[in-house]
């Protein structure tokens, strides 16, 4: 029987691990940026029925969003991408007045939340 060397088994091993801790994970760089239009592709903001409509890293969150809203996991504002704050456990915009969320969001807590 052939045995592939280790270093191609622990390469095999991380690429995989890899693979399956992007979904949700910790903030990577934005996929696009959908503040003001949550109908834009995958990007922080952009609405979504699974994860797999969210750029890679982002999840699609249905607990506090109205529908989706492709986002991230946190526990804390500092893991949270620049301009964001943790509200519930997700990021979302930060936020002064409804001024400062897309259009039929409100500012709660200091984040965008849909009305």
């Amino acid at each position: 029987m052939h045995r592939s060397p280790g270093w191609l088994r622990t390469l095999l091993g991380l690429s995989i691990g890899a693979l399956l801790s992007a979904t949700c994970g910790p903030p990577g760089p934005p996929g696009g940026d959908c503040r003001f239009d949550p109908n834009c592709p995958g990007g922080i903001g952009a609405f979504c029925d699974d994860d797999d409509e969210c750029s890679s890293g982002h999840c699609c969150d249905k607990k506090e969003c109205d529908g989706g809203m492709c986002t991230f996991e946190c526990d804390s504002d500092p893991e949270c991408p620049a301009g964001l704050l943790c509200e519930h456990n997700r990021c979302f915009y930060a936020c002064s007045t409804a001024a400062d969320c897309a259009a039929g969001q409100k500012c709660k807590h200091r984040v965008c939340e849909w009305d």
